[in-house]
């Protein structure tokens, strides 16, 4: 579990909350039908129509991510990994290392070295993970795209709310019955889009983009580091040239 996307969320909400607790009029005033139907089922059906069906069904798979922690290795222990790798190469053979890539679980490092031991070229193993890595990086783009629009159309929504409210509070200025009903839309539509669209879309959407950002990094020292090794350079030259990647990540 992420603790800090979790932490987030519970703070956030809760803070919100506490502040209504505080306000000393409970909850029922910031409770609407009307508002949450305009805000949360318009965003559910704009979204639905952005975007699709195979992409909408992986929606709570993502959010399962963003709460989840990232399994890649730290990248310098990744990076060491390679390098061990590439030494048992030098001094053994590459069917030396054959074991012990059945046994990683990174699909993506053990596919790429996988290569290696099979024998494939550098300019044949380079290009077929890099295919790989834009597959999983347009898969991962849509995703956390559907979060950003998410958050973008729930304010959105919440704007058309409080026009559809101050319209209808206008049209009944002079029936002050009508008149509280239609300014709790007005009001509340634009708190929930807000909420919405800050308190958990803009916040997976974030995450996401975070984790992408680390998985992406560690593909590409992953292949570098395959590719360096295929085409026999020295183990020097490839500790240097992984660790120029994790200095480009890091600024």
């Amino acid at each position: 579990m992420d603790k800090s996307t979790l932490g987030g969320l519970v703070a956030g909400w809760g803070m919100v909350m506490l502040a209504i607790i505080l306000g000393g009029v409970g909850f029922g005033p910031y409770i609407d039908i009307p508002s949450v139907v305009i805000v949360f089922g318009g965003t559910i059906a704009v979204t639905a129509g952005q975007f699709e069906g195979k992409d909408l069904k992986r929606i709570v798979p993502a959010f399962k991510v963003a709460l989840n922690e990232v399994k890649v290795e730290p990248l310098p222990e990744l990076v060491e990994k390679i390098v061990f790798y590439a030494t048992e190469i030098k001094k053994h053979g590459v069917m030396q290392i054959e074991q012990k890539v059945l046994q990683e679980t990174n699909p993506f490092f053990k596919e790429a070295f996988q290569l290696l031991v099979d024998g494939t070229k550098p300019d044949v193993l380079q290009p077929l993970m890099e295919l790989k890595l834009e597959h999983m990086n347009k898969r991962h783009t849509t995703m956390i795209g559907i979060f950003g629009n998410m958050g973008g159309t729930a304010g959105a929504m919440g704007m058309i709310g409080t026009l559809v409210g101050l319209v209808a509070m206008l049209a009944n200025l002079s029936d002050p019955a009508a008149v509280g009903p239609a300014m709790a839309v007005a009001l509340l539509t634009t708190m929930y889009g807000a909420l919405l669209g800050t308190l958990f879309a803009g916040l997976i959407e974030s995450k996401l983009s975070q984790k992408h950002n680390v998985e992406v990094t560690a593909c590409e020292v992953i292949i570098q580091g395959a590719t360096m090794i295929a085409a026999e350079e020295s183990i020097g030259n490839i500790k240097m040239q992984l660790n120029s990647i994790l200095v480009e990540a890091a600024e």
